[in-house]
């Protein structure tokens, strides 16, 4: 089981900081979206959160999962592009664990698997987030719960077929290897 969660070659470690990076720049891009649509509902955001958390741990295990999350949410605590940038921490090191350990237990060739995966993800993540829309934005715990399901429910749908269909055209194409 240690090989389909860990992966400590190089390869893993700078591919982890590159998608990372990759990640933090569409982060940034979906997160002001958001912000002018509705800063409460990050469904752009959470959903390409939850693609690439998933695409990440697929590619190359942890510690890059956690690499890639921790360098997207401290840049976007020196940035500055969203209030809940320090609740962000917690989701992407959380939500790349939750994954590990799911689509560890999966063979993940199969969609099912993968909305499985995303689920545990996003809705894990998305607690973290709505912990911060309630000391953030101070709304009342109720909204907060709706919003973060929301975005969960479409984050796990969206991300989950995106996964597969990407994660799948790589493995074909022998990127992985």
């Amino acid at each position: 089981m240690n090989e389909k969660i860990f992966r400590t070659d190089t390869k893993a470690l700078v591919g982890s900081v590159i998608i990372g990076i990759v990640m933090l720049i569409m982060m940034q891009v979906t997160g002001r979206i958001d912000a002018i649509l509705d800063p409460t509902l990050l469904l752009l955001n959470g959903t390409c959160w939850a693609f690439f958390t998933g695409l990440i741990v697929l590619m190359y295990r942890q510690p890059a999962g956690i690499i890639a999350g921790v360098v997207e949410a401290v840049v976007a605590m020196a940035t500055g592009y969203s209030p809940l940038g320090f609740f962000f921490l917690f989701a992407n090191v959380i939500g790349s664990i939750v994954y590990s350990l799911i689509s560890s237990r999966f063979s993940m060739e199969k969609l099912s698997h993968h909305i499985i995966a995303m689920l545990g993800t996003a809705v894990t993540g998305n607690l973290c987030v709505m912990v911060g829309l309630i000391y953030v934005f101070h709304l009342d715990w109720k909204i907060a719960l709706l919003s973060s399901s929301i975005t969960a429910f479409v984050g796990t749908i969206v991300a989950g077929i995106l996964t597969k269909s990407i994660y799948g055209s790589l493995q074909k194409s022998a990127l992985l290897q």
